[in-house]
């Protein structure tokens, strides 16, 4: 079964939790054109800066408001800081957490320790390993095994700097990620995991000022299946939005397939449907309109503000994709 909910993710950005309007959007107090955060802990943070950071969570979970205008995450930096920040997030607003590095040998401890504290997760796979199909097949068959935690898988994130990093390389300017090394494992992972029901979040373009090549990048994450991107910076959150944006064609043709009436085969807008093969593809499309909206017309994600002049990156905003 198709988690196609997970959608309601959108643009995922991610802060490190020292960014100083963290607090403001968790309050509503500013605007953010995004649906859902990543308060950072791991490489968002310098290894100096982790106390601070402990600290100004506690002050955020303190305060948190009754309910959270945004979908919130804590990536912590370990296994044994994410116990720490279960036990603090525990019976708050924040969602869930972001496992960073996860192998399969871990993962049983983080579906544990998330579920002891009744949160959802993000799986990140982000190591050299990860390139080899039966590691991430191994992911599949562990989640198959705990079909229980499959309504807590948040989303299972790519982690596309990390796995350059591998190869001791970086995203280049005007390359997309399925041009370069990155398109054989998020084809690969992505066909893996899509296919056996689990929403699969792609990598961060992080180019800011390059919006035509993360247009084009999103337009492809979006043909594979993927559910969210991860993004560091709030002007990306439109173009990534748009991208989800359904057409009114592929609108019709999927609620036409999706109606008991339907013939076996018919043909709509130049198109074949086949109701019998086309049926996950049109629940797929409406849930994907039903957030994000159609193409042309506005939408809530569409009307969502970016105010970038409250959004000034951190000198600390790096690695966190």
């Amino acid at each position: 079964m198709h988690h196609f909910d997970a959608y309601s993710l959108g643009a995922t950005l991610y802060m490190p939790v020292l960014h100083p309007n963290v607090a403001d959007i968790l309050h509503g107090r500013v605007p953010t054109p995004v649906s859902s955060i990543v308060l950072c802990l791991e490489d968002a943070l310098a290894e100096g800066d982790v106390p601070d950071g402990l600290n100004r969570l506690d002050d955020l979970i303190s305060n948190l408001p009754e309910h959270l205008p945004v979908r919130t995450f804590l990536r912590p930096r370990n296994l044994d800081m994410a116990r720490d920040l279960c036990f603090r997030a525990a019976d708050t607003g924040i969602e869930g957490i972001v496992a960073p590095k996860v192998t399969p040998e871990t993962l049983y401890d983080w579906l544990d320790m998330t579920r002891d504290a009744g949160l959802s997760v993000m799986p990140t796979l982000e190591s050299a390993s990860f390139f080899d199909p039966s590691r991430i097949c191994a992911i599949r068959d562990i989640l198959d095994d705990h079909s229980d935690d499959a309504t807590r898988i948040a989303a299972i994130r790519l982690g596309g700097n990390d796995l350059l990093s591998t190869l001791a390389l970086r995203r280049e300017r005007g390359i997309t990620s399925w041009e370069g090394p990155l398109g054989w494992i998020l084809s690969m992972a992505s066909s893996i995991l899509i296919s056996s029901g689990y929403p699969v979040a792609a990598p961060v373009y992080d180019v800011i000022d390059d919006l035509d090549t993360l247009q084009r990048e999103v337009e492809r994450d979006v043909a594979a299946g993927f559910i969210s991107k991860t993004i560091i910076h709030p002007a990306q959150a439109s173009v990534v939005n748009e991208a989800f944006r359904v057409t009114r064609g592929d609108m019709e043709q999927a609620r036409a397939v999706l109606d008991c009436q339907a013939r076996a085969v018919f043909q709509l807008g130049g198109v074949m449907c086949e109701p019998a093969t086309h049926r996950a593809w049109a629940n797929r499309i409406v849930a994907r309109g039903e957030i994000f909206g159609i193409s042309g017309v506005s939408s809530k994600l569409s009307q969502m503000p970016c105010n970038n002049h409250q959004h000034r990156l951190s000198k600390n905003t790096k690695g966190v994709g």
